[in-house]
């Protein structure tokens, strides 16, 4: 029996729509008929809820309200399931996208990020990077090469092979410092931009020293900073504080104001109407005015 066809066979039945026929399953993996229904007894066999219908147009589906859980593995076998599809003989396009499916099998209830250790801990989502957050961490702590399709910012696409070494999170955008074998150089990859990716061998690491000042986000880059003061309802109050930080909003009277020095762009007038009904741009007027015509072209594009 090979692991990786009969994880493959699971992953089909779990995302088709309808019924899966021997035939389709058989000339997917390359098998004979006699094979797909051997795995096909093995799965039920092994908990999962297969239900068949016999006859012409007949097949195989799982219950709909059926989901794989994280457990379903233990640690062991998680491992070993993973070394075994990288093992296969047969390392075409269908056992990569089957590794990446694995190796985000054990968190894909949530798809969440969790990395902690005594002096700080990381648990959020971040729907732009998936799992490779903790894939890039746990490469970096095995000393596992990482083969990426990465797609630049000037749109072209590149295949490398990277030792991952250090993780930085820099104004709220995940990067990982790698050695480049292409490059054969240190280069720092933002993990957004990373199309694809398989796990690959350990390697030897070196010598190196991150330097997160060196990297160049959209978030300042040419950007014109302004003065803001905003007044601020007490509906607004705590997505403010949680945005700007409590020390930069104030109690004046019955009202509360929000100063801070931000780059003026269109991230900004979104982040005001985020904060709802409850705000009021006092500075600059420009601001002010910015954000009441986006209201209007909100409103009116609602309204045709």
């Amino acid at each position: 029996m090979q692991i990786p066809i009969l994880i493959g066979m699971l992953s089909t039945l779990l995302s088709a729509d309808g019924l899966v026929r021997a035939d389709d399953l058989a000339a997917r993996f390359e098998i004979s008929k006699r094979s797909v229904y051997r795995y096909v007894e093995i799965l039920s066999e092994g908990g999962v809820p297969i239900e068949s219908r016999l006859g012409r147009g007949g097949g195989w589906r799982i219950m709909e309200n059926y989901k794989l859980k994280a457990t379903y593995f233990t640690e062991d076998e998680y491992n070993r399931l993973v070394f075994s599809v990288q093992s296969s003989s047969l390392q075409d396009d269908i056992t990569r996208r089957l590794t990446q499916k694995i190796q985000g099998l054990k968190r894909s209830h949530n798809n969440a990020t969790v990395l902690q250790t005594e002096q700080f801990i990381v648990d959020s989502t971040d729907v732009s990077t998936g799992n490779l957050v903790t894939v890039m961490s746990d490469c970096i702590a095995n000393k596992r090469l990482c083969h990426i399709e990465y797609h630049s910012k000037d749109g072209s696409d590149s295949v490398r092979v990277v030792e991952p070494y250090c993780l930085i999170l820099k104004n709220g955008m995940w990067y990982v410092y790698c050695f480049c074998r292409l490059r054969k150089g240190f280069r720092y990859f933002k993990l957004s931009r990373i199309v694809e990716y398989t796990v690959g061998d350990k390697f030897i690491g070196r010598a190196f020293a991150a330097d997160s000042s060196v990297i160049q986000t959209d978030v300042l880059r040419g950007k014109e900073m302004c003065d803001v003061i905003l007044s601020i309802d007490i509906a607004a109050l705590s997505a403010c504080e949680e945005w700007l930080g409590v020390k930069s909003v104030a109690k004046v009277g019955d009202t509360y104001l929000a100063k801070a020095t931000l780059p003026y762009d269109e991230e900004l007038i979104n982040r005001i109407l985020s904060l709802g009904l409850g705000v009021r741009v006092e500075k600059p007027e420009r601001l002010r005015l910015a954000v009441v015509e986006r209201c209007k072209q909100i409103a009116k594009y609602n309204l045709d």
